[in-house]
């Protein structure tokens, strides 16, 4: 190591460039960095209720929809003025390009406003609320109540209506997923993955200008006092890239200002401020272009890489220039080489082993099963090692090519850390004893946490997509889709093995399951149960099913029920798009099952989602016991809802992998298990508080939340480490006490410096429009601010009461 550093020493200007010239190489393929905002990116893929989902998506026609709100000034949707606007509104949406179709109550079919026509003649020529020969009276009323309108076109006040805008399938996505869920070879499903990833790349720039067309024609219906709201999964996703994007330009340019005032404050130099600013921003730029070069994507979650990079490259150089500063002023004439070499050997072993840690807390997110938290574990694995390399790489020709410096002491931090010594030597009961409450407030705070994903709540108040979100979730029917699917067992599946049907009743059977004789009294009897049950639970809004056309079909029919041959007659008749909206989304005869469309009120505050979808499942298995059914719930919120009960559950693998190598890790460096067991207390009894505190305030855990621990832990034994590492090295010279004073005033500067930049580093996602971002910030730096608690109150009095301990023990006879 010393051979090595001793060469790159001797060439400053070649190894400074030669460097560079790698880092700008590597930082050009940053610009082709992928983003990748879409649903897909946030499941499970082994999740047995994806595949499960995904067959079941294959029975029926799927549909990718946007939906707008529109409530017009005066708030009603059905004056000669809201009608007109609502008209052209319609047309102009219809005519946007990657517009399937759009459906609202323009043309809403009616079937109770029409004055002397009977059901066969209204199939011929189905009218709508524009047609000449409608009664706008009638027409209204049967909008407002038709169980198909109320919550999903037309508000129950009536003061609101939406367009569901249907997008053109794509097909390609769809063929491209099936075919990597059935590669057998990974080569092949890796190259599936990439194709996978070009055609979104191409498939987010459509739909970014599907968006923008429809936003523009949106403006121009706002400017007379209506408001306009836009929602669904394709405007969530895009708005999702541009908060990435934005969160990303953000960091940096917040950082360069924060980072460079407490660089400045802490070097008092602006050289060396600039120094440590530029070794890090351009790791960070190396390493998004060699993950680019990866393909790996940046996801909501994998877009903390930026500033987590930033904070972990810049702990890394702080302390290196740190103990360089300390050196240089306590040896005032020695050269600047010397000075140089011993800083970077010195620090060697320390920034080497708190690297590897840092990389093993990231690295434990393996364990999540989520591609875009592995991807992140990797990604900073490689990052942080290649802002190790190049730390070390710059430092040592950069300082080699500044002018010799003299540093002064800052008495104001000398005062501070000698306190926070003297605390830990003569206070260490008052120490134990808030370790001790900390455990306690630990115990009872932790079983509180929760898991929760309501996903309204995921954006800022005030914002845009917030704003669309809720008028959608609270007065059309919930944001949530959730699927009920009930099959009806065939005569040849409830045969016994062994048992042959005779001739007359396999000619039954094949004459039952044609479509004209499928419709019977159980199915319309379950449907309307079901149907019934589902309405009056509590946190459903919209409930859509065959149960909705049955309850049309009385109104039609003077008060009676659909018998058998009616259901047939308009299974046959209906006109194609009519059928698709009224019947075949809710009816798959050749799969013979039901299918029961339901949407959650996602922003209601008591929906607990994973209770509710147990309760759910439980309540409709009990109400259809006896029915001879099979029952299947799915859904984005049932999938959702299950990767983050799987993050919350894979916690325990992921922290005692974490613990486990971090402590063998510590055995290897310090040679004493003691020490090693010290070392993992004082990381974890400030982690353990965070999370308490996080279950007293009711707080839940998301996507991004649940990562801290092992983030946190790999970031926070660094400080350990370092101590522990410098306090060994007083010993050698100095009695217990000292060598905490001394380890307090030499370590602890870098450990005071490094906090302080990390606080200012992940304050900086409190900015962020992601809500989870925010927390995210939030909850990593009060860990931080205690994890310096830890490494300078809690960390030297159990070194000092173990040392001392060890010392007064009586030395046997020899």
């Amino acid at each position: 190591m010393a051979f090595f550093l001793k060469f790159l020493i001797n060439h400053p200007k070649s190894t400074f460039l030669l460097t560079l010239l790698i880092c700008v190489l590597l930082s050009f393929f940053a610009f082709k960095l992928h983003f990748d905002a879409s649903a897909e990116s946030l499941l499970l893929e082994d999740d047995k209720d994806l595949k499960i989902f995904r067959e079941l998506s294959k029975h029926y026609k799927s549909d990718n929809f946007l939906m707008l709100a529109f409530k017009p000034s005066d708030e009603n949707p059905f004056s000669q003025t809201s009608l007109k606007k609502l008209e052209n509104l319609h047309k102009e949406l219809e005519g946007v390009r990657g517009v399937e179709r759009v459906f609202s109550i323009i043309n809403a079919p009616l079937l109770l406003s029409s004055e002397n026509k009977d059901l066969k003649e209204l199939m011929q020529n189905i009218p709508n609320i524009t047609s000449k020969d409608i009664n706008q009276s009638k027409a209204k009323d049967e909008i407002l109540t038709s169980p198909f309108y109320q919550n999903n076109i037309i508000a129950k006040d009536g003061k609101t209506t939406a367009f569901i805008i249907y997008l053109k399938p794509d097909l390609t996505y769809i063929d491209l997923i099936s075919a990597r869920d059935s590669a057998k070879d990974e080569d092949e499903r890796e190259h599936l993955r990439t194709q996978i990833q070009k055609h979104q790349a191409e498939q987010n720039a459509l739909t970014k200008a599907l968006l923008t067309q429809i936003r523009t024609i949106i403006s121009s219906y706002e400017k007379d006092g209506a408001r306009l709201y836009l929602g669904g999964v394709s405007m969530i996703s895009d708005d999702m890239i541009s908060y990435i994007k934005d969160d990303l330009a953000l960091y940096g340019i917040s950082l360069v200002f924060l980072l460079g005032f407490a660089l400045w404050y802490f070097f008092r130099s602006f050289a060396l401020m600039i120094l440590a600013l530029f070794i890090c921003f351009t790791a960070l730029s190396s390493a998004s272009g060699l993950f680019a070069l990866l393909n790996f994507p940046v996801t909501v979650i994998s877009s903390n890489y930026a500033p987590l990079m930033l904070i972990i490259t810049l702990s890394v150089v702080v302390h290196l220039i740190t103990h360089f500063i300390e050196i240089s002023r306590l040896y005032p004439n020695t050269t600047q080489k010397r000075l140089v070499l011993q800083t970077l050997l010195a620090k060697a072993k320390p920034s080497f082993f708190a690297i590897f840690t840092t990389m093993i807390g990231f690295f434990s997110l393996i364990f999540s099963h989520i591609e875009p938290i592995i991807k992140l574990g990797i990604m900073m694995s490689l990052g942080i090692a290649l802002g190790l390399i190049l730390s070390y790489l710059f430092l040592s020709s950069a300082l080699m090519l500044l002018k010799r410096q003299n540093f002064t002491q800052k008495e104001f931090k000398l005062s501070f850390l000698l306190w926070c010594a003297n605390v830990s030597i003569k206070r260490k009961k008052f120490i134990y004893a808030l370790a001790f409450i900390t455990l306690i407030l630990a115990f009872v705070g932790i079983p509180k946490l929760k898991v929760e994903n309501s996903f309204v709540n995921y954006f800022k108040d005030g914002s845009a997509i917030k704003e669309g979100l809720l008028v959608i979730d609270k007065d059309l029917g919930g944001t949530l889709p959730l699927d009920i699917i009930v099959r009806f067992k065939t005569a040849k599946s409830q045969m016994k093995e062994g048992e042959i049907l005779d001739s007359f009743e396999n000619e039954f059977e094949s004459l039952a399951l044609k479509d004209t004789y499928w419709f019977d009294s159980k199915k319309t009897r379950i449907a309307k149960k079901v149907h019934h049950f589902l309405e009056n639970k509590e946190f459903v809004g919209s409930v859509l099913s065959l149960n909705s056309l049955l309850s049309l079909g009385k109104s039609i029919n003077n008060g009676k029920d659909l018998d058998d041959f009616a259901l047939a007659f308009l299974n046959e008749n209906l006109p194609p798009n009519f059928k698709q909206d009224l019947l075949s989304s809710f009816v798959n005869i050749k799969q013979n099952e039901l299918r029961f469309s339901i949407r959650v009120i996602d922003s209601n505050p008591n929906l607990k989602r994973d209770t509710f979808l147990k309760n759910l499942e439980n309540e409709l298995n009990e109400l259809l016991k006896n029915e001879d059914v099979e029952l299947q719930i799915t859904g984005i919120m049932l999938l959702y809802n299950n990767m983050l009960q799987s993050l919350f559950s894979s916690q325990f693998d992921t922290l005692a992998f974490v613990v486990l190598a971090i402590f063998a890790l510590f055995v290897l460096i310090f040679r004493s298990f003691k020490i090693a067991t010290i070392a993992i207390i004082c990381n974890l009894i400030p982690l353990s508080l965070v999370f308490a505190f996080m279950g007293f305030l009711n707080v839940p855990l998301d996507l991004m939340s649940i990562t801290i621990a092992a983030i946190a832990i790999g970031i926070g034994v660094d400080d350990i480490l370092h101590y522990i590492y410098r306090f060994k090295e007083e010993l050698k010279h100095n009695g217990v006490k000292k060598a905490i004073v001394n380890s307090h005033l030499f370590i602890g500067t870098a450990l005071y410096y490094t906090t302080i930049s990390i606080v200012l580093g992940f304050s900086v996602m409190m900015s962020s429009n992601f809500i989870p971002t925010i927390y995210f910030g939030i909850l990593t730096t009060l860990v931080m601010i205690l994890l310096l608690f830890g490494s300078l109150f809690l960390l030297p009095s159990l070194l000092i009461s173990f040392y001392t301990k060890r010392n007064n023990k009586p030395k046997l006879l020899r």
